[in-house]
């Protein structure tokens, strides 16, 4: 595991993913294991496999933002399945209601499905609050188009 998380660290994903394949493979079955193995995997493109050890993660400790984070990251990015990226975001929202980065990814979901623009402006006002910049440019373009619909 130790090694795998250095390859990583020095960006080599695919030296990383064969000492967590080995890991797993001795026995250590951790939520860890699992979540770094899916980090290879969708570095290397292997989105759907990186999903299903991401969830297999998930089945080992369900309270992990940044699981939850990255599956919806990935449905939504690769798969563009909308539904279940923001299931999995709005999860991670609720595991980690202080990550910035989460809301404002919550922020793009909601209006980028253009299901509900105002749950966009919130999860944008919570991120700006939470201190990421960005997060204050998409939140006056949300705002400016929730006016327009409004005329």
């Amino acid at each position: 595991m130790a090694q795998g998380t250095r390859d990583l660290l020095a960006g080599s994903a695919a030296a990383a993913l064969k000492h967590f394949e080995h890991a797993l493979s001795l026995g250590a079955a951790t939520a860890d294991a699992y979540y770094n193995k899916g980090v290879c995997e969708y570095s290397l493109g292997q989105t759907d496999v990186a999903i299903s050890s991401w969830e297999k993660s998930l089945t080992l400790d369900d309270s992990r933002a940044d699981v939850h984070a990255n599956i919806g990251n990935a449905y939504f990015l690769n798969k563009r399945d909308t539904e279940s990226a923001l299931s999995h975001m709005k999860q991670a929202a609720e595991l980690a209601p202080e990550d910035a980065e989460i809301q404002f990814n919550l922020g793009c979901l909601y209006e980028a499905a253009d299901k509900d623009l105002k749950a966009a402006i919130g999860a944008y006002d919570r991120a700006a609050q939470l201190g990421l910049e960005k997060a204050k440019t998409h939140l006056r373009n949300a705002m400016a188009k929730q006016m327009k619909r409004q005329l």
